[in-house]
């Protein structure tokens, strides 16, 4: 039975297994040497010249949200651009000229090349919240005391927001003013699970206006109300000179606000975490700016210029018989020791083998 799974998962053309080459994909652009730049540019070509274009795209947004966020918001600007100009020649042209082409063949290994380049830093996790708080009015006007900040109150709308939203929110935006991303973090947390009661047990949430675009299901979701006060916090923080980074922000709230497929919910609410970091954490910056996404302009043009060789040898080789998905499920990475944890390990069991030894 085993045997009959393993032949129905879809490999690439190179023979790899979909899981396996998406994981390895991954933990290589979390790699910055010469060796896996090289494997990099390999599984890129093999993915996109397999069929696995929408998988690629996603892969490349994941690493972006799950290892780079706040060290490098500048991605997020690139990402768009470029993956709009590609999706739409993936869209417009054959196949076979869409991967044979050394414009595109380029563009896919220069996607991959500046994600490697990036700083990395991983994605802020959201805090606790407690089902005892929810739907406890005396907690609630215990806590959410606080003076209503202007960003908030331009947004609400006493005619389809409920005064909890009101009061919620403004809570958060206390909380990036005043530098404390976790508490904002665990209003904005708090906020969304509340809406979500009130819909089981009412059927509507905490707002009745459509903030979201024409196509979206959920065009009354909270996130649409914080992305609204969040942009106008941002205009209230720029004005001051306490941060600049407009195309970066407005990037976050237009990809929130979007339809991309390859963008999941999960996607879209680190949008919003990342939305928070940039106004709690930028406006301490010596710069509060985004750093440059390219360090080296004259190495990464030399590297995108093998992009012909490795399609070539991918290209050469027969087409799958089973079509690649656009996604794949989680994927569990694998961790080789380095050789401080090996050194960790060696002087953990030495401590444990005298205090063995003592019966300490």
């Amino acid at each position: 039975m085993a045997a009959a799974v393993q032949e129905q998962e879809p490999v690439t053309r190179k023979g790899y297994a979909l899981r396996d080459v998406a994981r390895s994909f991954i933990q290589v652009l979390g790699e910055a040497n010469p060796m896996a730049s090289g494997k990099l540019l390999h599984y890129t070509a093999d993915l996109i010249g397999s069929g696995g274009f929408d998988l690629w795209v996603t892969l490349c947004w994941d690493y972006a949200f799950e290892h780079i966020g706040l060290a490098s918001p500048r991605i997020f600007v690139y990402l768009k651009k470029k993956m709009a100009d590609l999706m739409k020649h993936h869209v417009d042209i054959p196949f076979a000229t869409f991967v044979h082409s050394p414009t595109i063949q380029q563009a896919t290994f220069e996607v991959v090349l500046i994600l490697q380049g990036c700083p990395k830093r991983l994605k802020t996790k959201m805090p606790p919240t407690h089902s005892e708080t929810h739907q406890n009015d005396g907690w609630f006007e215990a806590t959410a005391t606080s003076p209503l900040r202007e960003a908030v109150r331009r947004v609400w709308s006493r005619d389809h927001d409920q005064p909890v939203l009101l009061r919620a929110t403004n809570e958060m935006m206390v909380a990036v003013t005043d530098g404390a991303l976790e508490k904002a973090l665990f209003w904005l947390k708090w906020t969304q699970e509340e809406d979500g009661l009130v819909r089981r047990l009412h059927k509507t949430g905490l707002s009745t206006m459509e903030r979201g675009p024409g196509d979206s299901k959920q065009r009354t979701a909270i996130g649409y109300f914080v992305c609204a006060v969040a942009a106008e916090a941002y205009k209230e923080f720029a004005a001051k000179g306490l941060v600049r980074m407009h195309e970066e922000v407005q990037t976050l709230l237009d990809l929130y606000r979007s339809g991309d497929k390859h963008l999941s919910a999960a996607r879209r609410q680190d949008m919003l975490i990342l939305i928070l970091q940039i106004l709690t954490e930028v406006p301490r910056w010596k710069v509060p700016a985004a750093p440059s996404l390219v360090r080296d302009p004259i190495v990464l043009e030399r590297a995108v210029a093998q992009a012909e060789t490795f399609y070539r040898e991918i290209l050469a080789l027969p087409m799958p018989t089973k079509s690649l998905p656009a996604k794949v499920g989680p994927l569990k990475k694998k961790i080789v020791p380095t050789s401080e944890d090996k050194l960790q390990h060696q002087l953990n069991s030495l401590d444990d083998a005298i205090l063995s030894f003592y019966k300490l």
